[in-house]
């Protein structure tokens, strides 16, 4: 047990380097775009080229865990970020920096899948929620360390920065080569009904889709909101991220042990209707301060979704997990859209009515999560953290 505690502690490592190079494009690119040329046009392609490389490597993720196994695929997921991180630190031309993001990025999405598939296999079903909490604020981390060596980058260059991500997944790569990663267990006592595993497909989308569109769509126009709803400077409104980034390490914590005890379609029911509660607190509040506390808090809780839908995505593809790799590319969609569709709205009813609709009725639709879906999520199989 001991070495599947290191192993999974050594995977979790993976996927903050991972989340690391993905996340290092954005507070590097005022350097980049200075060096090699690139304006604001070339920033916003660039980005765009970055998340479709993620999402097709999520479904690549998928192909290569099927046919690798866990331990290959997230050994090969990290030579493409190791590779594509050390491309970008040596390119001299725009399209050479694109193409090292192609492929930083496509590393990174393909670790999804078999990353949490091992991180699942090693912490065992029991301790599954906690495991996936654990494996979430690894992802938290890798935007803070980003930050971090952006600011290294700022010192020593630009391309410095890539080198040490590039340095940190190949260290990482080489003793995930020797993790032993326990079989997945016999599949002959889990028979679910083709309704039922369509029935278990929509629950974790539904609920990462709601955790990436509040994420990556509602919560990234709160600093626009703030200052132009609360009158806060651009500086006050960018702080309340940082503090609700902080606050959503407990948060993942305590939802993800709480989907360990009471299950997870429960805990995803109580966090909607306590999203529905704070979204319609910091949307509709008059007074500027409470409403910012309560948009801390609700960007909080939001993370608190994440290791509750890996969990459920966990669960209801056990004889799937193939499927783990679409179940990311989704979510990145659904960020997407949403964030495209907020702006949209924004410019024909007003910010205030599209986030209200965002932070209300977008969360209260975990609501309708059921008994039958109780039963479907627990259909085939017998980890404890599904409900009865």
């Amino acid at each position: 047990m001991r070495s599947h505690n290191v192993g999974f502690v050594v995977v979790t490592a993976g996927y903050l380097a991972a989340t690391t190079a993905e996340s290092l494009l954005a507070p590097v690119f005022p350097q980049v775009g200075r060096d090699l040329g690139m304006g604001t046009g070339a920033a916003g392609a660039t980005f765009a080229i970055l998340a479709a490389s993620i999402a097709v490597g999520g479904l690549a993720g998928g192909f290569v865990l099927a046919r690798l196994g866990p331990r290959a695929g997230v050994v090969l997921a990290l030579a493409l970020v190791t590779g594509g991180a050390l491309a970008a630190a040596a390119a001299g031309r725009p399209a050479t920096f694109v193409a090292a993001q192609i492929a930083l990025g496509g590393g990174s999405g393909l670790f999804f899948a078999p990353g949490i598939r091992s991180a699942a296999l090693l912490s065992g079903a029991r301790r599954r929620g906690l495991a996936m909490a654990l494996f979430g604020i690894a992802f938290s981390g890798g935007l803070a360390l980003a930050g971090a060596l952006a600011v290294l980058g700022a010192a020593w260059g630009w391309r410095t920065s890539f080198v040490v991500t590039a340095a940190f997944a190949a260290a990482v790569a080489v003793p995930i080569a020797f993790v032993r990663v326990p079989s997945p267990p016999s599949a002959r006592s889990r028979r679910v009904t083709r309704a039922g595993l369509r029935a278990a497909l929509a629950t974790p989308l539904r609920v990462g889709g709601v955790a990436a569109v509040s994420q990556y769509g509602t919560i990234a126009f709160i600093p626009l909101f703030a200052v132009q709803a609360w009158g806060l400077s651009p500086a006050a409104a960018a702080l309340m991220l940082t503090v609700a980034r902080i606050a959503s390490v407990p948060a993942k914590l305590v939802s993800g042990n709480a989907a360990d005890g009471v299950g997870a379609i429960r805990i995803a029911r109580r966090l909607g209707l306590l999203l529905v509660v704070l979204g319609a607190w910091w949307t509709l509040f008059p007074g500027a301060a409470a409403a910012a506390l309560g948009a801390v808090a609700f960007a909080a809780f939001v993370s608190g979704l994440a290791p509750v839908a890996n969990v459920l995505a966990l669960d209801s593809f056990e004889e799937h997990a193939e499927l783990l790799g679409a179940f990311r590319s989704a979510q990145i969609g659904f960020g997407a859209a949403a964030s495209a569709l907020l702006g949209l709205g924004a410019s024909l009813i007003g910010l205030r009515a599209s986030l209200v609709v965002a932070a209300v009725i977008v969360p209260a639709t975990l609501l309708r999560l059921g008994p039958r879906t109780d039963e479907v999520g627990q259909a085939g199989t017998d980890a404890p953290s599904t409900p009865t």
